[in-house]
């Protein structure tokens, strides 16, 4: 009972709190006082650090247990105090988001007090999370850039493997894991990246949450990574540091068309500053940033040289206070303004004129409030926000120069002419999120059930967007074929293989808000000195509308959280993990907000039957330039009708026309089964495994069968409707990983630390690509078309790296004057998966038998003229493995109170060159739908995909450069060099 009272307690004082104001913003300290291995009660227990404005005290329950939540992290001492006993002080780290763990035994004495500092078990064996922590100056030490993307990527079980090397956590899609920074969710709301808020010399701790996360945690199935920066103290800090890089200081990779790199040095320049306006009562931090930039780029294929120019500011600000003993409030705000001229929209491009300019303007502000309204009753709240927006684009919206071009014979697919997108002649794109956060910890020790670190919370999120998704200047594509006369474009289109394209946007967005409302528990149950659980539990409430104001969202689910943990020893230093997991996402904006008629284009699709221009083969002094070519195609165009032709209209996309929703989508969701083993050894050393498997369902797809009904647009055309929603059968993505991870301290100069990640992604939903964030699956979408096994097979997902593996070590050797230290960073992971796979011709007009060679139509509005066919299995093929040794030199020069630091790296030192990124790999099959003749000679023929096997040579062919680099990005990061001075005090 007195427990359920406790749990009670948790949601009923929350309304007492008030809504104004952390998740991934503090630590706790736990523990257990015995005396001859019996439970001590009444021992007061004092914590002090110099994160910590003040003292924080409590009381052992009838346990002998006691807790600290809500900590900043930092080390602190641990002071135990009783009368009759000895007084022992030990020492403890608090580490972001985790539990540190501080046991004490205390022996009858008379003595005067004796402090005793102590080692204790690593944290990351107290808690049932795989969780990886790094602090300020591990990363410092190491050749790594210090953002969140590059500290994450330290972590097992993680990759850059997503779309636009994206990362991805324990194989969810790179666009489904939690990004904090001072509790503020910065998440890019379609891609789900993290946002660059942040002065790197500002970060204090970066935590990685891998598996058996929390039910404090949700919106994710992926990790949560959370970032803190640092607050001021009773002390006056500060620092400023200079980066130099060149682009000239980068070796060329082996690609022949690699531009010539830009020589000239590059500054970022970092300060930050902070200390107290009262005592133990008033800190405050200031920081700031500032980059201008000029590197080298080339464009895709075509290998034309230019510079780009990045200009960035970012500043932060944070006071840190305490209204008054035991109540705290932290505030920080982040803002980062970027300007980039020579933006690259997309990695794509062939011509400059793609080129364009990128408008960024981003900000984050946190509120935290944390109470104590007893000893072992602790109230939170936060408000955060996120405000970001951005432009970049085509500058003009006529036909002519505002066309994009695209070639479709290539995969990856190429574009030119004009960029992508529309720029600062339309509004910018708005991505915001805000949120808010209740939340109450109480702790409790009884004799009977032990201790209990009980949490409940209300949290409360939404995603905002106002995005008026112009695909081009004009509004129109045109799919044709790319030459080049040195570095002169020239384009041709062909009555078998081209397409117009038409995007509009029929309304302006009116923002759309889709939004989580969240109820958590969690207790954290120490039964026994050997026995220990997690149980938890989280409910969310998605609702929500589009950007045209239609209510779309309306769902619920349950997220159980379950863990045990068994002390082999009952020392701390062996411990046995069993989890199950629950994990529910939020329902994402793009297929939330798909059918909206507001902000988001339609998609129109005319097969061009026009006469053939600039055919291939035609010398290039005979070919018509580009504003020739895309008149005469526009001229055929309207000669047939227009936007408002419908014989030759092959697919369109009219949100809210060509797809609906029958009933609200549901949240994608994914079960964790994981077992994990720790072992401490020597003072300081650990190393830890889990063995995680993942299992995902409710992906998002489209239904479109003979049975989900006809549309009418406003011109009259019938279209064949899809269904959004949810769909489990036949669809798969499975995780299963052993990730290791383990460190040393060796005779005090010598730091050894490492992890190693054994994984296997398979299944056959990818759910994402690089040009769009989610995408949905087409699962039973025209059926007749595309059930067949080669459609959508299982196998090797597009992010499935077996092997990943980060070793380092540093070296702090007795200096007579200054501190010196050399670190090496060791990586290495196995090669990316990709597929021969393209479009086939399912059209039944090359036969005279009845769909011999083709589809029958059985009675569609808008049949498919191509769907996708895997030639080979999925991820039948491989890149190369890749190896990179970097390292780092620091050498520190004390100038009274002033530390004069020079900083040196050297990434890929021995400039290794092995295909890493399949994006940039040639993976063009050329069948009859994107090319009437094969490399080899021969026209291509249609096959029927449901009974026929393609035959290579007559049905298929790989391209003469499939499987070779189109791209210097294709290979891994050449050698480079970074310097840095700096100077702190």
């Amino acid at each position: 009972m007195r427990l359920l009272r406790a749990i009670a307690v948790c949601f009923i004082l929350l309304p007492l709190v008030p809504l104004a104001f952390g998740q991934g913003t503090t630590g706790a300290l736990t523990g257990t006082v015995t005396s001859n291995g019996s439970p001590l009660p009444g021992v007061t227990v004092t914590a002090t650090s110099p994160a910590l404005q003040g003292i924080r005290s409590t009381g052992t329950g009838e346990a002998g247990g006691y807790s600290f939540p809500a900590l900043p992290p930092g080390m602190y001492d641990v002071r135990f105090e009783l009368s009759g006993m000895q007084t022992l002080t030990k020492r403890a780290r608090v580490e972001l988001a985790q539990t540190a763990r501080t046991d004490a035994e205390l022996k009858v004495s008379a003595v005067a007090e004796a402090v005793t500092v102590t080692a204790t078990a690593p944290n990351v064996l107290e808690t049932p999370q795989a969780a990886t922590t790094f602090d300020a100056k591990t990363i410092d030490t190491l050749p790594v850039s210090r953002s969140i993307a590059s500290t994450t990527l330290l972590s097992p079980g993680v990759n850059d493997a997503g779309p636009n090397n994206q990362i991805t956590i324990s194989g969810a899609q790179s666009f489904d894991n939690l990004f904090l920074v001072n509790g503020v969710v910065v998440n890019e709301n379609l891609r789900g990246q993290p946002m660059n808020l942040f002065i790197e010399d500002a970060i204090q701790e970066t935590t990685v949450l891998r598996g058996a996360i929390s039910a404090e945690y949700g919106r994710f199935t992926g990790g949560v990574v959370t970032t803190l920066t640092k607050s001021g103290g009773n002390d006056f800090t500060g620092s400023f540091r200079d980066t130099l890089t060149n682009d000239n200081w980068r070796s060329k990779t082996p690609f022949a068309g690699e531009a010539d790199h830009t020589d000239k040095i590059n500054s970022v320049y970092e300060g930050t500053f902070g200390g107290r306006i009262i005592r133990d009562r008033l800190w405050f931090f200031l920081a700031g940033r500032k980059q201008d930039a000029t590197t080298s780029a080339t464009t895709y294929l075509t290998n034309i040289g230019f510079a780009q120019q990045d200009k960035r500011q970012r500043y932060e600000t944070k006071l840190t206070g305490q209204i008054f003993q035991g109540h705290d409030l932290v505030g920080s705000y982040i803002s980062s303004k970027a300007n980039v001229d020579n933006y690259v929209s997309t990695s794509r491009i062939i011509d400059l004129r793609s080129l364009t300019t990128r408008r960024e303007p981003n900000s984050l502000l946190s509120l935290h409030y944390s109470g104590l309204l007893t000893n072992n009753l602790l109230a939170e709240a936060q408000f955060s926000r996120m405000n970001y927006s951005f432009s970049f684009g085509a500058e003009t919206r006529d036909l002519i120069d505002g066309t994009l071009l695209l070639d479709s014979t290539i995969r990856p697919q190429p574009r030119g002419w004009s960029p992508t997108f529309c720029g600062s002649i339309c509004p910018p794109k708005q991505r915001d999120n805000k949120s808010m956060l209740l939340k109450s910890s109480y702790y409790l020790s009884t004799g009977a059930l032990g201790n209990h670190s009980l949490v409940g919370g209300y949290e409360e999120f939404h995603q905002l967007r106002n995005e008026n998704n112009f695909q081009s200047g004009s509004d129109f594509r045109i799919h044709g074929n790319f030459f080049f006369n040195g570095t002169t474009l020239l384009f041709g289109v062909d009555p078998e293989t081209s397409e117009i394209e038409w995007d509009p946007v029929p309304a302006l967005s009116k923002t759309s808000d889709f939004a989580v409302r969240s109820l958590f528990v969690n207790d954290k149950w120490d039964l026994t000195s050997r026995w220990s659980f997690n149980a938890g539990l989280r409910y969310d409430k998605d609702f929500g509308h589009d950007q045209a104001g239609n209510k779309t969202v309306d769902d619920s689910a349950l997220s159980p959280r379950l863990s045990a943990t068994y002390d082999i020893g009952g020392t701390g230093r062996h411990r046995v993990t069993a989890n199950y997991a629950r994990y529910v996402s939020k329902v994402d904006q793009g297929p939330a907000d798909n059918t909206a008629a507001a902000g988001r284009y339609a998609s129109y699709y005319w097969d061009y039957k026009g006469p053939t221009i600039n055919p291939k083969g035609t010398p290039f002094d005979q070919m018509l330039p580009v504003p020739e070519v895309i008149k005469r195609v526009f001229d055929w165009f309207n000669s047939a009708g227009g936007t408002k032709n419908t014989t030759f209209l092959t697919d369109s996309n009219i949100p809210g026309t060509t797809t609906k929703f029958e009933h609200s989508l549901r949240a994608p969701h994914m079960d964790e089964q994981s077992l994990g083993y720790g072992f401490a050894f020597g003072p300081n050393g650990f190393v830890r495994a889990d063995v995680l498997h993942r299992s995902w369902k409710d992906f998002y797809v489209v239904r479109r069968t003979r049975t989900t009904g006809t549309a009418v647009d406003p011109n009259g055309t019938i279209y064949d409707v899809g269904i959004i929603e949810n769909a489990s059968s036949g669809l798969s993505r499975k995780y299963n990983g052993l990730q290791v991870q383990g460190a040393y301290r060796l005779l005090t100069m010598v730091n050894l630390g490492g992890n190693f990640t054994y994984a296997k992604l398979r299944g056959n939903v990818e759910g994402e690509q690089p040009s769009f964030a989610t995408t949905f699956t087409d699962f039973h979408n025209y059926p007749e078309y595309t059930d067949f096994v080669r459609n959508n097979p299982v196998g090797d997902l597009n992010e499935d790296i077996r092997h990943r593996a980060n070793l380092w070590a540093d070296f702090a050797p007795p200096m007579g004057f200054g501190e010196f230290t050399v670190s090496v960073l060791e990586r290495y992971h196995s090669g990316l998966p990709y597929s021969a796979f393209a479009t086939i011709d399912v059209r039944n007009n090359t036969t005279t038998g009845p769909g011999a060679n083709g589809v029958a139509n059985p009675g569609y509005q808008r049949p498919p003229t191509s769907v996708s066919y895997f030639f080979s299995d999925r991820g039948a093929f491989r890149l190369d493995a890749i190896t990179s040794t970097d390292l780092a030199l620091r050498y520190t020069i004390p100038i009274s109170k002033i530390g004069l630091t020079f900083l040196g790296d050297v990434i890929n030192v021995f400039n290794e060159h092995g295909l890493e990124d399949p994006d940039f790999v040639t993976q063009t099959v050329l069948t009859r739908r994107n090319g009437s003749k094969l490399p080899s000679g021969n026209s291509a023929v249609a096959f029927n995909p449901f009974h026929d096997t393609p035959v290579y040579g007559v049905n298929w062919e790989k391209s003469a450069t499939f499987g070779q680099p189109n791209s210097a990005d294709a290979y891994q990061t050449p050698r480079f060099y970074r310097l840095a001075v700096r100077v702190r005090f």
